[in-house]
């Protein structure tokens, strides 16, 4: 079977799923390592010795966290020649970017259905993923198996262990980010290593577990849905806001609207404002459509109100090479039916590939 994107199969100790990894696409990890130090280096004016001296405070942090998280990072630096630190500091690109705020950027449309509005009476969890055109290149679908854990597959980029999935226990995730003023380059557990332990997680619980326990500095907010259930996560550094859903359906964009925020200055709005008309958008089709299925989905995903700051989103002409953002994947998911499905660019000119478990 023929995908878009490379399909990477990993599976054992931590260590050997990095080992796994850092062999299948090493020329690619080597490649992000390069885009981000030399994006961090043009836009945050850190050094490579900067970047890499932050690392040693994110691995102790992680440590305390999942030690196993820091082993496979360190698979992966040992199998492509690359330093640790390199590995870690990729892997918490998203914290980065906090040592200068102005330069955040990225898009993501989130929304979710119960199994009472959706025609297969199964629940669907999706997500479109905007972000820097630079790493569309550089993504790959990662299956990973940990010892006898669930097998996770993941919509990442080389070398980032964790991101938007499910696992083989039927618990999906899928991601924004979040801008607050309370946010800081402070001790914090990568955003994307919160994912993965999440999608190693056996139960929803555990998942949802695996989020509050983190030690966070910044804003992120994160969707999470099981069989017949679904829930979204809104934190910032002070707090985490439960959003349920209503009337069987669930939207998020990249601005605040949880009951635990309203002493937060939303800084991520200032930017990206288009924030506010996706998540109405969405939330609106998602509410009026009636008997969701994974062609609704598609049909939101694809929205262009906006254009090209939409649901399905395009570059800006007056954004630089550096900020030229689009959608550069789009996943749905179906729990029930272990689905997991996605694209390579934005939905509304590619087709959705499926991975099997």
């Amino acid at each position: 079977m023929k995908f878009p994107f490379p399909v990477v199969s990993v599976s054992g100790s931590r260590y050997e799923c990095g080992v796994q990894h850092g062999e299948q696409v090493g020329e690619l990890v080597k490649q992000n390592i390069e885009y981000y130090y030399g994006w961090w280096e043009r836009n945050l004016k850190m050094s490579r010795s900067t970047v890499n001296e932050r690392a040693d405070t994110v691995i102790r942090v992680v440590k305390d966290y999942d030690a196993g998280l820091v082993e496979e990072m360190r698979g992966i630096a040992d199998a492509t020649g690359s330093h640790l630190e390199e590995i870690v500091s990729i892997n918490s690109r998203y914290e980065l970017a906090w040592a200068k705020p102005e330069q955040l950027m990225g898009g993501c449309t989130c929304v979710a259905a119960l199994p009472g509005v959706t025609k297969s009476g199964n629940t669907l969890l999706a997500q479109n993923w905007d972000y820097r055109l630079g790493v569309k290149d550089t993504c790959i679908v990662l299956k990973a198996k940990v010892d006898d854990g669930p097998t996770a597959i993941m919509h990442t980029e080389a070398g980032i262990i964790g991101h938007k999935g499910l696992n083989s226990n039927g618990v999906g995730i899928v991601l924004n980010a979040m801008v607050s003023d309370m946010d800081r380059l402070g001790e914090s557990v990568p955003f994307f290593l919160v994912c993965r332990k999440m999608l190693d997680s056996d139960r929803f619980s555990e998942s949802v577990r695996a989020f509050l326990n983190a030690r966070r500095s910044v804003s992120y907010n994160i969707m999470v849905a099981g069989e017949g259930v679904a829930v979204n996560l809104e934190a910032h550094p002070d707090d985490v806001s439960v959003i349920y859903l209503e009337d069987g359906v669930l939207a998020h964009t990249n601005h605040f609207i949880g009951d635990r925020a309203f002493k937060v200055k939303d800084n991520f709005l200032l930017s990206e404002p288009s924030s506010i008309n996706r998540y109405s958008k969405a939330l609106n089709m998602m509410r009026t459509v009636k008997g969701h299925s994974i062609d609704t989905l598609k049909m939101i995903l694809t929205d262009h109100y906006d254009h090209p700051t939409s649901i399905c989103y395009h570059p800006s002409p007056e954004h630089g090479a550096d900020h030229e953002e689009e959608t550069v994947s789009s996943v749905i998911m179906v729990p029930e039916k272990r689905l997991f499905m996605a694209t390579h660019g934005p939905p509304c000119g590619n087709e959705y590939h499926t991975i099997p478990f």
